[in-house]
Parts: C-alpha cells; sequence; structure tokens
C-alpha cells in the first residue's frame, strides 16, 4: 500500500484533489453554465456528505470513507481515459445536435467491468 502512511489530513487532500480533477474531466460533458457548475460541486458533495455519514456512523475521524472517496474518484478518471475516444464521440455527436449512439449492452458490460476492475486496482494501491 503505497499510502500507508497517509493521515487523516493527508487523506482530506487527496479526496478534494481527486474530486476535484473528476469535476474538472466532466466539464467537457458539461454545455450550460449551470451543468458545468453541477458537475463540478456533486463529486464534493457527494464526497462531503458519504464522510459526515460514515464518519457520524462510526465516530472516527473519516479515513476510511475518504479512503474509498478518493479510490472511486481516481478509479472513475481512469476509466473514462480509457474511453475517452467514444466518449469524444458521442461528446461530439451530441454537439452537433445529432443523437448519440445508444450503448449497447456489451458496451455497458465492458465499462462497468473495466470501472470496477480498475476501483479495485486502485484500492489495492492505495
Amino acid at each position: 500500500m503505497l499510502t500507508s502512511t497517509f493521515s487523516t489530513a493527508d487523506w482530506w487532500i487527496a479526496a478534494v484533489v481527486s474530486g476535484l480533477v473528476f469535476g474538472l474531466v466532466m466539464q467537457s460533458w458539461a454545455s450550460t453554465r449551470r451543468q458545468k457548475l453541477g458537475l463540478v460541486t456533486a463529486p464534493a458533495l457527494a464526497g462531503a456528505l458519504a464522510v459526515g455519514l460514515f464518519s457520524a456512523a462510526r465516530g472516527d475521524g473519516g479515513q476510511t470513507p475518504l479512503m474509498l472517496y478518493t479510490g472511486t474518484m481516481l478509479g472513475l478518471i481512469v476509466t473514462m481515459a480509457i474511453f475517452t475516444k467514444y466518449i469524444r464521440r458521442q461528446l461530439a455527436l451530441m454537439r452537433s445536435g445529432k443523437t448519440p449512439e445508444r450503448a449497447t449492452g456489451k458496451q455497458v458490460s465492458l465499462f462497468l467491468l473495466t470501472c470496477f476492475v480498475v476501483t479495485l486496482s486502485m484500492a489495492a494501491i492505495l
């Protein structure tokens, strides 16, 4: 584990940075200012809510939910990087006014499997 010496403060920093990076990566999906704002704030609010609820239930400093949140955000970022070509094609279709292609069952399964494997890999590394 690369992060075995991380303190709770270190995990807060990692969670905030990973949430911001995820929000910034998602900016390319937004077409309006409101959507862009939502895509930046949603990951941060979700993380804060998860940490707050989990910490209140367990009474700890929140290190475990911070680790889970960071691993999940990093897993999503890496998965999106793997599927960049497909995502760009869909965005180009939407921006040109055309209907995006419907994802097939195989494509959805492949995306979810990739996301699962990447997130587990992040958890093992972290």
